[in-house]
């Protein structure tokens, strides 16, 4: 295997797996919003409309990208060190 069909396969992978990601992160939208955890009667359109969505956003990219770091496993370190590597990249 070439390193072009290397990148390719890397390449399809990592799209499948955002793919899958993006599909459950919308699915945690309205958990987000039924949860409680967030006062929806207090939100303003337009004052600071754009606050909670972010906060929203920002709480379901954090909790879906533990689901990839390899907790428990002895991958751990290993992925810990990889995405810190390709951080400074991007």
């Amino acid at each position: 295997m070439t390193t072009q069909d290397k990148k390719n396969k890397i390449k399809s992978l990592v799209t499948d797996m955002l793919n899958e990601s993006h599909e459950a992160m919308i699915k945690k939208i309205d958990k987000a919003l039924n949860s409680g955890a967030i006062d929806v009667d207090s939100w303003d359109e337009s004052h600071n409309p754009m606050i909670l969505p972010k906060c929203i956003t920002t709480a379901i990219l954090q909790n879906e990208s533990t689901q990839y770091e390899g907790k428990g496993t002895s991958f751990e370190k290993d992925v810990r060190q990889e995405v810190r590597n390709i951080r400074y990249f991007l």
